[in-house]
């Protein structure tokens, strides 16, 4: 039994430090969940930013049988906040992303989320049973008791659980290229949800962008991209000419310091800043420059387009489409 309980401890101090790690690595992605998941926006900066903390806090407490009990419970009672605020979620068919373990691990909610922290939550009730009963045994000196054969055992069990979660990653990236397909997402289908930080300070959100009524041309770019750097120049001239007709809103990777040239050199509007591809992957926009058109009503409005000319291709195609409509509009008046 008091292997049974040191390993527990190790599971669940490992699942609260990636939780906590992985949430401080990705601050906005952990505001966004947490503004999703419920919370008044007001209080989204200050949930994002404890709440790792707090994990772990907990991660590091298990680790020690003096704090052992304390921990455990602490652990039950945030696993049991996230168990209701799943539920109530799933209840409404509200599927966002649960941003558990950050960029690292992220999927949309579903039932096995619900799960997955169910099993964590008995597996800390167990911890804090086992700790009213009697001391928990030091983690050290129990493991130390293992044989040869034990700690193969061990290790092997470690090898698969490694193992299934490179198979699940694999699967959801397979997944998710099935589901955005060479030329993107459905025409038609909502677009995604995001909300990234701003070059120019802020953060910009798929529904700010679109709250002026105007269609949005998302373009996914790179800072070190050749044909992004050939473009940007033409970038600003489009967001200057066609401000009245249609947002355009490049989402670039890195950090204000990797974009600053870029940026600077072509005085560019409308900059957002991804961390690697996590928007991109969402949209179909894994090459660079990538551009795909969201309707005024957030729908995915073009397939997408890759590279100069056919970026250029569609600029003109939504520049058509918006005069002809507003032609048509004027029209109708007269």
């Amino acid at each position: 039994m008091p292997l049974i309980i040191v390993l527990v401890r190790v599971a669940l101090s490992v699942v609260f430090s990636l939780a906590g790690i992985t949430k401080l690595m990705d601050q906005d992605g952990t505001r966004e969940a947490v503004k999703n998941f419920g919370a008044p926006k007001a209080f989204a900066p200050a949930v994002a930013l404890i709440l790792p903390f707090v994990e772990l806090a907990i991660a590091i407490g298990l680790l020690f049988s003096a704090t052992t009990a304390v921990s455990s419970l602490s652990g039950l009672l945030l696993l049991g906040v996230f168990i209701v605020a799943i539920g109530v979620n799933l209840a409404r068919g509200q599927t966002h992303d649960c941003h558990c373990f950050g960029q690292l691990y992220s999927r949309p909610l579903g039932w096995p989320t619900l799960v997955r922290n169910i099993i964590f939550a008995l597996g800390a009730a167990f911890v804090f049973w086992q700790a009213t009963l009697s001391a928990s045994p030091d983690i050290v000196s129990t493991l130390g008791t293992l044989s040869g054969i034990g700690w193969a055992l061990l290790a092997s069990a470690v090898a698969v659980i490694v193992a299934v979660f490179i198979f699940f990653q694999l699967r959801h990236r397979k997944a998710l290229a099935a589901r955005v397909g060479p030329e993107g997402l459905p025409i038609d289908s909502v677009a995604p949800d995001f909300e990234l930080p701003a070059y120019h300070g802020g953060s910009r959100s798929l529904m700010s962008l679109l709250e002026h009524g105007k269609p949005l041309l998302l373009l996914f770019t790179s800072p070190h991209c050749g044909p992004c750097i050939v473009i940007f120049k033409e970038i600003k001239e489009w967001q200057e000419a066609h401000q009245d007709q249609l947002t355009i809103a490049v989402i670039t990777r890195g950090t204000i310091k990797d974009n600053f040239v870029n940026v600077a050199r072509n005085s560019l509007g409308e900059v957002l800043l991804q961390k690697e591809r996590e928007v991109g992957e969402k949209y179909g926009g894994l090459a660079t420059p990538t551009g795909v058109v969201v309707s005024p009503d957030g729908r995915i409005a073009s397939r997408v387009a890759t590279g100069g000319d056919e970026i250029r291709a569609l600029l003109s195609n939504v520049l058509g489409n918006a005069n002809g409509g507003r032609e048509k509009a004027e029209g109708s008046r007269q």
